[in-house]
């Protein structure tokens, strides 16, 4: 198979986004040639529509959250047919960080933006970039098997799990972020802040409670899956004594904050990007118990609407996880 031109979503360095046409090159030994299927927007994806952080190659074609069929394997890795998610991460392998784990390399890029990612209809991948999945797992639910690895991850950075949780953004992360709260912890009680009627129906119909204006409640664990500006402050005022307060939602804000407050409410604040080795279990979980996160995906297009469609989604945010047909 010789190398071959698709069709793919380009942006530019004025951040203009066409529907254009990408040079897709022959796979290599160690490499695989994918044929996409589905590729879920993810609010960085956005972020990135916006600003043109973290891009390194022009014109980017963006989307990590990646699943698709082998077609080409030069070294026999995977066989022709093989169904795979792509692990997002571009790891260095050289620092510090990557001795320990890929997710904390010094130089950490993600697909999307250190290469050519998702919004297209073939790429190509290293082995090492790629998890083979069951056949029965349906390839659009698969495209959820990176961000719940996130929040997979995120749930295991925050340590125990108390009896009560806030979280605050009901997005895509925050929404699988409840899931494995529940799911770890089946009698949880999860209280949701979240500015969008559409998304405090979809917490409410995942049995979560919303949070009244006014109310002075503390948490336990506040989760940060909204990422606005003040949104860091927001959630210590918001914390119980004791209580860890876990980032998953990407801020880009200088914000103020009281280091007395958390000293003397002997607060932790924790942190968490990306994933670790929690993508298999992403997967298993997928495959285990579709029906607990197949209500997430609320909105799916084919790629030849996704240039106006995603300028829609600059500005209105769907309920749940929007996915692109390939």
């Amino acid at each position: 198979m010789s190398a071959l031109t698709e069709t793919a979503l380009l942006l530019n360095e004025q951040l203009v986004l066409t529907l254009g046409a990408r040079t897709v090159p022959d796979p290599r030994p160690g490499q695989a040639r994918v044929r996409l299927e589905w590729a879920g927007v993810c609010g960085s994806d956005l972020h990135v529509l916006r600003t043109g952080d973290w891009v390194s190659q022009w014109p980017a074609t963006l989307g990590h959250e990646i699943v698709g069929v082998v077609e080409e394997c030069p070294g026999g890795e995977l066989a022709a047919g093989t169904r795979v998610v792509v692990d997002s991460r571009m790891p260095c392998g050289d620092c510090r960080g990557c001795a320990r784990s890929p997710h904390l390399c010094d130089s950490l890029r993600w697909v999307g933006e250190g290469m050519p990612g998702g919004f297209q209809r073939r790429a190509v991948f290293n082995i090492g970039q790629v998890v083979p999945c069951p056949a029965a797992l349906e390839s659009a639910l698969a495209v959820l098997a990176e961000p719940l690895a996130v929040a997979m991850h995120a749930v295991t950075r925050a340590g125990a799990i108390p009896d009560r949780a806030l979280i605050m953004g009901y997005g895509p992360v925050g929404a699988l972020v409840h899931a494995e709260l529940s799911r770890r912890r089946p009698d949880i009680e999860v209280t949701v802040a979240e500015p969008l009627a559409i998304r405090q129906q979809m917490a409410q119909a995942a049995s979560a409670d919303l949070l009244d204006v006014g109310d002075d409640q503390r948490w336990p664990l506040v989760v940060d899956a909204a990422g606005y500006r003040t949104s860091l402050p927001d959630a210590i005022e918001r914390a119980e004594k004791g209580a860890t307060i876990l980032l998953v939602g990407l801020a880009h804000h200088e914000v103020g904050v009281v280091p007395q407050v958390i000293t003397e409410h002997s607060l932790t604040i924790v942190g968490s990007n990306g994933f670790a080795d929690e993508l298999p279990q992403a997967i298993d979980a997928l495959v285990r118990d579709p029906a607990t996160f197949r209500w997430l995906i609320t909105d799916s297009i084919l790629l030849e609407e996704a240039v106006p469609r995603l300028a829609e989604l600059l500005e209105i945010p769907a309920a749940g996880k929007v996915v692109v047909a390939l």
